[in-house]
């Protein structure tokens, strides 16, 4: 009935514990889906912004780039008009007033440019469309002008951003070479531009408190950049990481690179001049795009949270509620379990020996008797090992009763080791004696194990210096239930106790089977 009782509360209890299981496994797929919701949409968002800019700046440095591109035309248009006026009239003095009053006409329709200018081959001033040419003027140091007169080339020359002599303002030259009838070097046309007025441009375009905006040569030289420093005109960048990315393929781009001037990570846009060996590069800063992404992540958050919370607050009441519900046959199984284990351990403690961990005598006597009623009813060999310690007082004298018990252990072990069928038993007699019952067995199976268990201790070579061995060894007796007489535990155990003290009177450390 106990048994019943207890199968039925063991069932119920573990459909209790699965039905709290789903519940708990339910909660936890569910907060773990809203996490990987939440960070999904969290790192999502973060692409998101990232990519918005990088779009928002390669808008901006293309329109930027057909700003530039259209400023630098104005005046490279104006200068072929010199350029072509002078090659085919001369620079007299008539050629050079009409040119004059085109050029400062020309000068006020473009806000932008500074000035227009002529030099001979010798770099000296003609014309100044400002009207005024100082005393001794001579441009012939000028990059523009040594470029033009070493290069033939028609083409147009940007040159770096440079302060102007006549008004000491920063402009960027547009200019042009002028040949001789003969092709020969006859001095330069060109065109200044104001930064400032570049940053003009730059002016209505929000980018944030650590934006940049460059317009550089393809060599990696500053001509203008936002927010405008003295010190950085004329900057070589070359070595940074976007004149990596600008290979002779690529016109333009965007990518995420840190700054070789300032060393604040940006997404960046850039876009190649077209016509022009020049470069524009808007950047954003990383930092401030991830202030706006955080700030939005975390209202995410938060409300992910809240969410978690509350649903963890949900699943948690559920489970307690469950909990509570089955409390009563928790209880009752766990006392219940606690008595099959207190039954367990009497009964081993009542069979077995607290020191050697092996059948104690009581359950030997059990054992035996059993055998022998067996025995009567088959007829099988049964055999009985009686095993003895040799000097065991001796050495519980001498080495004292902690090491006295440690070799009893040890023995027992070696015989626990041999022991192993099932129906047989191993078990303590009473002191140093123990006593080993074979089913099965005759007297040649009882030997031979007796024998393997005496030479395993005495190969163990336990110091007893009060032996005649100088080791601990054991004496065995042998009887079995197959004689007649032995139908009673007492005699079965007195024939092999005979067996035990023949071998102990004759020099001890062997096996006797009786006869």
């Amino acid at each position: 009935m106990l048994t019943r009782k207890a199968s039925v509360f063991s069932t119920d209890w573990s459909d209790a514990k699965l039905k709290v299981g789903h519940v708990v496994l339910f909660v936890a797929v569910v907060c773990i889906s809203l996490i990987a919701i939440s960070t999904w949409g969290v790192f999502n968002s973060l692409e998101y912004h990232l990519h918005d800019k990088e779009t928002e700046m390669s808008n901006l440095s293309k329109t930027l780039s057909s700003n530039i591109e259209a400023t630098l035309t104005q005046a490279d248009t104006v200068l072929i008009g010199v350029k072509e006026q002078l090659e085919a009239d001369g620079s007299d003095a008539e050629s050079l007033k009409k040119l004059e009053e085109l050029l400062k006409t020309q000068q006020k329709r473009l806000p932008q440019i500074h000035g227009f200018f002529i030099y001979d081959e010798q770099g000296r001033w003609l014309l100044n469309s400002n009207g005024i040419i100082p005393a001794g003027a001579n441009n012939s140091d000028r990059d523009y002008f040594i470029y033009h007169r070493e290069h033939t080339e028609p083409g147009p020359y940007i040159g770096p951003s440079i302060r102007s002599r006549s008004t000491n303002e920063w402009v960027m030259t547009v200019s042009r070479r002028i040949n001789h009838p003969d092709g020969s070097f006859a001095g330069v046309t060109i065109a200044t531009i104001y930064l400032n007025y570049f940053l003009s441009l730059y002016d209505g375009v929000d980018m944030g408190a650590n934006g940049l905006i460059n317009l550089a040569t393809l060599s990696g030289h500053i001509m203008v950049r936002k927010p405008f420093r003295d010190s950085d005109v004329g900057l070589n960048i070359s070595t940074g990481e976007v004149f990596a990315l600008l290979k002779p393929d690529v016109n333009s781009g965007t990518a995420t690179i840190k700054s070789f001037i300032d060393g604040v990570e940006r997404v960046i846009g850039f876009r190649r001049i077209n016509g022009y060996p020049l470069v524009v590069i808007a950047a954003f800063d990383r930092n401030e795009i991830l202030a706006d992404w955080r700030s939005e992540s975390l209202a995410s958050l938060i409300i992910s949270s809240v969410l978690l919370l509350i649903l963890s607050f949900i699943g948690y009441r559920l489970i307690k509620l469950m909990s509570q519900q089955i409390q009563a046959q928790r209880e009752l199984q766990a006392s219940q379990k606690n008595y099959i284990e207190a039954n367990k351990a009497l009964g081993l403690m009542a069979l077995e020996d607290g020191l050697t961990k092996i059948a104690n005598r009581r359950q030997f006597d059990l054992f035996i008797e059993a055998e022998i009623n067996r025995k009567k009813r088959k007829l099988d060999g049964t055999a009985l090992i009686m095993i003895d310690i040799d000097f065991f007082k001796l050495y519980n004298d001498h080495y004292g009763h902690v090491r006295g018990d440690e070799c009893l252990k040890t023995v027992a072990a070696i015989i626990k080791t041999h022991v192993n069928r099932a129906g047989d038993l191993a078990a303590r007699y009473g002191g140093e004696e123990f006593a080993i019952v074979l089913t099965n067995t005759d007297y040649v199976g009882a030997f031979l194990l007796a024998e393997k268990i005496r030479l395993e201790l005495e190969q163990n070579k336990i110091e007893h210096i009060k032996s005649p061995l100088g080791v601990v060894t054991i004496s065995i007796g042998i009887s079995t239930l197959a004689e007649e007489k032995a139908d009673t535990p007492e005699n079965v155990v007195d024939t092999a106790d005979k067996a035990l003290y023949i071998a102990k009177s004759n020099g001890r450390n062997r096996t006797i089977i009786s006869n």
